[in-house]
């Protein structure tokens, strides 16, 4: 059983004896010995992470005996697939054959990309003028996620 107390957010852990106010030492306190002496009990285990999450600690629970420590699930990166890169010329193509391209195109001319769209070989799906340009199509079009991911699933840049 571990004891501690916290101080400034982060956990400082009893020691192993007790120097009491007499000046007396207490080797293997009791956990009374601890509470006396303003020591806590702590507890909790690590909880299970789910696929493609990670636990972390985000901070302290505190009763009149106990420290709890409380976690969070966060994403892992690790596990976390790289962004898609999309081949410009391939999206070009499926959008036209969609019947969709004019109105891209005249969005990314509303919104002033219109030299970034030149300049770019090829596009990544987390930036932000991408994502921009995806919702667009959507609002536009009416279009579904399913319906642009089945264009985009057709548009993944691959190097030769």
């Amino acid at each position: 059983m571990k004891y501690g107390r916290l101080k400034g957010g982060s956990i400082e852990y009893a020691p192993d004896n007790i120097v009491k106010a007499d000046g007396s030492v207490v080797s293997n306190p009791s956990e009374e010995t601890y509470l006396a002496a303003g020591w806590k009990r702590i507890a909790g285990e690590t909880p299970a992470a789910e696929e493609g999450k990670k636990v972390e600690e985000s901070g302290w629970r505190e009763t009149e005996t106990t420290l709890e420590r409380v976690y969070k699930l966060v994403e892992d990166e690790a596990e976390k697939p790289a962004p898609r890169v999309f081949s410009k010329l391939k999206l070009v193509a499926a959008l036209k054959a969609a019947d969709r391209w004019v109105l891209v195109k005249t969005w990314i001319e509303e919104k002033g990309y219109w030299d970034y769209y030149l300049a770019a070989q090829n596009f990544r799906e987390d930036n932000a003028m991408f994502t921009d340009a995806l919702e667009a199509l959507k609002s536009y079009t009416g279009m579904a996620d399913a319906a642009v991911e089945a264009i985009l699933s057709k548009c993944i840049w691959e190097e030769d």
